[in-house]
């Protein structure tokens, strides 16, 4: 009984903290967005000492120490208004989308359903990637995420809420390759974020930023068994709340009978899409992940972590 109180009293307060930020005016909400970020980089010293290590592995030759605290912040800063437009989901119609979002490709997504051989769409934790998916409200046929759900059933129960006015549809983790595949040979699209570590007994291990490191082999798969198109998918923030959501030409998938290295070398493929676009554009990747486990990362000394 105390346990059922317990989630919904936090139910109810996520619900009332998202529909407060969602109704402030956008100046004020997206300000009010940076200082949760950097309140965020204060109080989180173990997500900011790896947002940082990240930086300075992936980036470290191109980019001075000092810069990627900088850089840091800034990501933190990028997920505090990640969190005021995924408040404003809950009352998303497709006229409300296209005025928060440029769709920049999307008569390419069109024509590329039209084949009817299901489309496979590459993304990332990269700007505000909940907004993404919401262009399923400008589709003609049925787009389906693969999602993770949050561990904390209140929090889990918020996000379902937000994407439901959304118009796409939910494929659990655990469940992703067989119920993928049955929706790109139905014609559907198919959306994957790809770019967190992955267990072993789940992943090949290929280059991302240089460093060969466990990736899911599962897009790769997806892809190579039911011969459907593959393109990526993109938002770029372009003012508060104004975003660009980018689709890129279709991507090569060459399949030679060695499933094996077409599945390591489709990954690797993948891998560069989003090592492209994070290079363009750091501050939008989600760096608080712990991407290369069991790799070396340069070490910070903690005085140095909030300069």
């Amino acid at each position: 009984m105390m346990r059922v109180l317990a989630h919904n009293a936090l139910y109810g307060l996520m619900v009332g903290c998202f529909s407060c930020l969602a109704g402030l005016p956008r100046p004020l909400a997206y300000w009010l967005g940076a200082r949760l970020g950097d309140i965020a980089y204060l109080v989180l010293p173990d997500r900011r000492r790896i947002t940082v290590q990240n930086l300075l592995f992936a980036l470290g030759d191109a980019t001075a120490p000092v810069a990627c605290r900088r850089l840091a912040r800034l990501v933190f800063r990028t997920l505090g208004w990640h969190l005021v437009d995924f408040s404003r989901l809950r009352w998303l119609t497709r006229e409300r989308y296209t005025r928060m979002c440029t769709v920049e490709g999307l008569e390419r997504v069109h024509a590329l359903l039209q084949r009817d051989k299901g489309l496979l769409i590459l993304s990332a934790h990269f700007g505000s990637w909940e907004l993404s998916p919401a262009v399923a409200l400008c589709l003609d046929k049925p787009l389906h995420i693969i999602v993770r759900p949050p561990d904390i059933a209140a929090f889990r129960r918020v996000v379902e809420d937000h994407r439901r006015r959304c118009g796409f549809h939910t494929i659990p983790r655990a469940d992703a390759l067989a119920a993928s595949m049955q929706a790109l040979r139905r014609g559907d699209a198919v959306a994957v974020l790809m770019d967190q570590s992955s267990l072993r007994r789940e992943a090949v291990e290929v280059e991302f930023f240089g460093v060969k490191t466990f990736t899911s082999k599962g897009p790769a798969l997806m892809a190579l068994r039911t011969r459907c198109p593959v393109i990526s998918a993109f938002i770029v923030r372009e003012a508060p709340g104004r975003h660009r959501l980018m689709f890129g030409e279709e991507i090569p998938v060459k399949a030679t009978g060695d499933l094996h290295w077409d599945i390591e070398e489709t990954t690797r493929t993948f891998n560069q899409v989003i090592e492209s676009m994070v290079r363009r554009y750091p501050d939008h990747w989600f760096w608080l992940h712990r991407r290369w486990k069991q790799r070396p990362v340069p070490r910070i000394r903690p005085a140095q972590e909030t300069r």
